[in-house]
């Protein structure tokens, strides 16, 4: 996408399952909405027609090859940045996304993909201005999935699966990516958030994020 006609910016939150990074974008999103920022906030998989596909692979994840599972991703992500991303960012919003492609390069390269290549066929979808990556340990992660929320482990949440994942993410390096140590306290990790965010929002044509 050419950025003469990329007016907002994307931030897109990725991780581990269980690290915290849905909480924290809510509470990013109601800093910005408070603020009066034009914030949006999204997530993928979509509540669209190949999202809610993907949401049955929580449970029943055998019954499609890794390349159907990619293709579904891929479809799904199209729709969403066609119907949803672009359109907000010609409007000037401040989009906060849980999971982007990242995530798709990592949970697809668990399965045996190259995240690089995996990455390559999303060339279509516009690159985030921010990408922040939550990583905890595995155990910690699951542990707060199993007993904190009460949560049975889903097909992508296995512990094999998630290392998996986590070397991926650890591995991968563009110069839109910050890391953020997700084992400390909601309340410092917000607050690591909101400087990377502060720092996004003070290079852009956007006014000052106020943090007191």
């Amino acid at each position: 996408m050419g950025e003469e006609i990329k007016k907002g910016l994307l931030i897109v939150f990725e991780g581990t399952d269980g690290t915290g990074k849905s909480t924290q974008l809510k509470l990013l999103f109601n800093v910005l909405h408070g603020e009066g920022y034009p914030v949006l906030a999204t997530r993928e998989p979509t509540d669209g027609q190949y999202g809610k596909k993907i949401r049955e692979l929580y449970v029943k994840r055998e019954e499609y090859s890794p390349e159907e599972e990619l293709e579904l991703f891929l479809a799904d992500r199209k729709e969403h940045v066609n119907n949803l991303l672009i359109p907000a960012l010609k409007q000037g919003k401040i989009i906060v996304c849980d999971r982007y492609f990242l995530s798709t390069a990592a949970y697809q390269g668990a399965l045996g993909f190259d995240p690089e290549t995996v990455l390559a066929r999303n060339s279509f979808a516009p690159d985030p201005d921010l990408a922040l990556i939550f990583h905890a340990p595995v155990d910690t992660g699951i542990t707060r999935i199993t007993s904190a929320r009460g949560d049975t482990l889903n097909d992508f949440e296995q512990t094999e699966n998630l290392e998996k994942v986590a070397e991926i993410f650890a591995a991968v390096h563009r110069p839109y990516i910050e890391r953020i140590d997700a084992s400390g306290s909601i309340e410092s990790v917000h607050q690591e958030v909101l400087n990377h965010v502060y720092t996004l929002l003070a290079d852009s044509s956007f006014p000052t994020l106020n943090l007191q």
